[in-house]
């Protein structure tokens, strides 16, 4: 027989089922809802659990009183709010469905989605699992088909309807039903009152000898009550005393009715207010009862008006599961009257489509006339806003196209307002393509949105290096993408300093995604999902922060350590923080990332940007370490360039890197010993075309905006101009190849060669000078044998100084034979 254990030291929580399993499906239905209580309660243990198909189906008045719960950061980017509107009745059904591949469970109750109804009050919660209630899966599913059905139901939304319809009759043909008992039955009044199926059950269970009722809201005249104890033919009826000062039931006037009212006290533990409801029936044969969210109301009962859901066990013994006690009967106090229906009310539901986030599209659910023009305006919580005209048709929906509404896709807490008239509706806007990605290991939706919007947390930026420390090769094709030139008719024409200057333009990374502004689409490209889609943006936002961010520190508004951890987190370095961040175990993974990449230069290529881009954003934007950001820098440019990538395939995001890294670091020269700089930097871009630079294209290259990408970060002070001329003057000078190839040369022929070029600066480069200077210095000086890292005279490893001095000046001084060998190859 299946039991209810209502004895609290051992019934399991919500919370207990919420993180039973590694839900993948969640669908929750209520009447009333706390966005707090579901977003710090609920939500957490499902992201953590990797759940990311959250649904949450309210009655419109609860979607209503939602709105004004402008701090809830995470409806529509990593669950759906769904309301739905009836036009004489409330949605009223509080279930909780949670699915994955390996179990399934179904919690139907009395309590909604809030902290009262998951915890405060005194709830009737049924926890159903198809391997012993197979029939309850199944009347499930015939319960959300027939909400799709009904032409009066209105909702926002009914993809939900359909998949865990299906979901809920695969897991009723897999199960079984427990074969002690009739199996347990789902009631609804979709298609009749649940008064007229309960009586039907009874009829074939003998005569009714007692009806118990637990309900917090009954009929001021207690119709629903008397209807259910005449048509069942109860011998007497008992009604639940849950407060000895008042009760709702009119037992004064039911004292007049045909079989006796008695007014008892079921034993409950503790003092909460109690919101189950209970209808237990006692018969000849056995005991009738029914949980849920059924009150024992006229429209709860007897119609048709409201949406509920309840679950009825038939028992073949008469057993009671709660224990009452003699109580008297309390003053009367009716319940206050609420209005059932949308009646004049309107509310709107609409999301951002998922392929173009220009586009917002909705529904309007109203029982009046919906057609014509409306003005519609997106709000975030801040205040900041957009506004324009909408056409809405008679069934309720709209869809405008606007290029500014795509700043607002990632906003949090984003709600529209339609205007028409003296008319107004207001309602919750989702991001389509947030909730279409779900989570890749501790990167949910959630996390990608606020990074995409910069307001990333600690934990966001742990979730994304753990992420691309695992999965970086994935994503590859998306870091190859080139940002967008900005010369030409799609030049940035905001003049605004701290504004982003990376154009949304024309980014198609797939013909059937939505184009991504800041950059370029290669032709051919395969197509992806909509994870990849988010990549891209999240792309953008490590490329187009501009100083905003970077000034953010200073402003407060985005620091790394709490306001009350200041007097801890002082203490704490740059270094202390990369760790915590998890910085430093990205960076060894992508390390070995590349060093296995060496023989594929695509992937080698996107690697080495998702490195670059990473790394600096994590040190300027969440370290706050422009030292730090400037030495990585340069030993990224050093390690990328060297690997001669350039080829000469299209324009690639490292070329440009690649060029731009140059142009700020020969921007950050120091002027006592610029040259040498400048010189160092030509012979590393040498060494990454495997040649003479072409300067045309070294121009193409350059990303000459400083506020894409990190240079107005590093070096506020530069115009717009700054960088093309830094890179002009890189390539003015002599590589220290050329200056070797040139000393040759004059050798060769016996000319004088000037000591004070750069390339005889050092101590290393004089001595070299010396020997070019004398009598058959060609016994001593040639050229080094082409990707040979040893002396070309006696073939000897070089030490590993020796052998760093010739990599990085192309001067090789053998210990053993003390010749040199030159690397002039490109």
């Amino acid at each position: 027989m299946n039991k209810i254990d209502v004895t609290e030291s051992v019934s399991p929580t919500i919370r207990d089922f919420l993180e039973a399993g590694q839900w993948k499906h969640a669908l929750f239905t209520t009447f009333a809802l706390s966005l707090s209580y579901f977003e710090s309660e609920v939500l957490r243990p499902l992201i953590q659990a990797g759940c990311n198909d959250i649904w949450l189906v309210a009655d419109a008045q609860g979607y209503r009183a939602s709105l004004l719960e402008r701090r809830s950061m995470r409806v529509g980017q990593e669950y759906r709010l769904v309301p739905v509107g009836l036009p004489n009745g409330v949605f009223h059904p509080k279930c909780i469905y949670l699915s994955s591949p390996e179990q399934d469970v179904l919690l139907v109750g009395s309590g909604n989605l809030t902290f009262g109804g998951h915890g405060r009050n005194a709830e009737v919660f049924e926890a159903l699992k198809p391997e012993n209630h197979a029939t309850a899966f199944q009347d499930y599913a015939d319960f959300l088909l027939g909400l799709g059905t009904r032409s009066d139901i209105q909702t926002g939304l009914t993809g939900w309807i359909d998949e865990f319809a299906a979901r809920a009759e695969q897991a009723s043909r897999r199960g079984t039903d427990d074969i002690s008992t009739p199996p347990i039955r789902l009631l609804h009044p979709l298609e009749a009152p649940i008064s007229d199926q309960l009586v039907d059950a009874v009829s074939t269970r003998g005569a009714c000898e007692e009806l118990k009722i637990i309900s917090p809201y009954f009929d001021p005249n207690g119709f629903a009550v008397q209807n259910l104890a005449e048509r069942t033919d109860a011998q007497k009826t008992t009604v639940a005393v849950t407060s000895p000062q008042e009760s709702p039931f009119p037992f004064a006037d039911a004292a007049s009715w045909k079989k006796p009212v008695t007014p008892k006290a079921p034993v409950l533990s503790g003092q909460k207010f109690v919101h189950a409801k209970w209808i237990e029936l006692t018969t000849a044969d056995g005991t009738v009862l029914l949980t849920g969210s059924v009150n024992a109301t006229r429209k709860a009962l007897t119609t048709t008006d409201n949406v509920e859901l309840g679950v009825l066990r038939l028992m073949n013994e008469r057993i009671s599961f709660l224990h009452w006690t003699e109580s008297d009967a309390p003053s009367f106090d009716a319940n206050t009257q609420m209005p059932s229906g949308l009646g004049s009310s309107e509310i709107v539901c609409a999301r951002f489509d998922q392929r173009d986030t220009r586009v917002l599209k909705g529904s309007l659910l109203s029982l009046q006339k919906t057609e014509g023009s409306w003005t519609y305006r997106l709000t975030q919580a801040d205040g900041a806003s957009v506004a324009g005209d909408v056409t809405v048709k008679d069934n309720g929906s709209f869809e405008v196209f606007d290029e500014n509404l795509d700043d607002f896709a990632e906003l949090p807490a984003l709600q529209i307002v339609l205007k028409r008239d003296d008319r107004e509706a207001r309602g919750w806007v989702h991001n389509d393509l947030l909730l279409s990605i779900g989570s890749r290991r501790r990167l949910t939706a959630g996390a990608l949105s606020r990074l995409m919007r910069r307001d990333g947390t600690d934990d966001d930026i742990q979730a994304l290096l753990d992420y691309l420390s695992v999965q970086a090769d994935k994503h590859l094709r998306i870091f190859n993408l080139p940002v967008a030139s900005d010369d030409g008719e799609d030049a940035p024409k905001d003049t605004d300093e701290q504004t982003v200057s990376v154009l949304i333009d024309d980014l198609a990374p797939t013909s059937d995604l939505d184009k991504i502004e800041g950059f370029k689409n290669p032709a051919g490209s395969a197509g992806q999902d909509h994870f990849e889609t988010a990549m891209l943006r999240l792309r953008r936002m490590l490329l187009g922060h501009g100083r905003k961010i970077a000034l953010s520190r200073a402003d407060n508004a985005d620091a790394v350590v709490a306001e009350d951890e200041e007097n801890d987190e002082r203490q704490r370095t740059n270094d202390d923080d990369a760790y915590r961040l998890g910085l430093k175990d990205f960076e060894r993974s992508l390390d070995q990332m590349i060093k296995d990449a060496e023989d594929r230069p695509d992937a080698l290529k996107g690697l080495l940007v998702i490195q670059l881009e990473v790394g600096m954003w994590t040190r300027l934007h969440r370290l706050d370490d422009l030292d730090s950001a400037r030495e990585f820098l340069g030993r990224w440019f050093v390690n990328a360039a060297k690997r001669g990538l350039a080829g000469e395939d299209n324009l690639s995001a490292l070329t440009q890197h690649i060029f731009t890294s140059a142009a700020i670091l020969a921007a950050f020269a120091d002027p006592y010993s610029e040259t040498t700089q400048l010189v160092a930097l030509h012979d590393a871009l040498e060494r990454f075309c495997s040649g003479i630079v072409d300067e045309p294209n070294a121009l193409e290259g350059l990303v000459h905006d400083p506020k894409t990408g990190f240079a107005s970060t590093l070096l506020p002070e530069l115009d717009e101009n700054a960088l093309e001329a830094a890179l002009k003057s890189i390539l003015s000078t002599r590589t220290r190849r050329r200056q070797l190839e040139d000393a040759l040369r004059l050798a060769e022929r016996g000319d004088d060669i000037p000591s004070d070029w750069e390339i005889f600066g050092t101590p290393l480069g004089q001595s070299l000078h010396a020997k070019l200077t004398k009598p058959n210095w060609n016994k001593q000086i040639k050229r080094a044998i082409p990707n040979y890292t040893a002396c070309s005279h006696c073939w000897c490893a070089y030490p590993i100084q020796e052998l760093n001095q010739f990599q990085s000046q192309r001067i090789g001084h053998c210990i053993q034979c003390k010749k040199f060998s030159l690397d002039i190859e490109p």
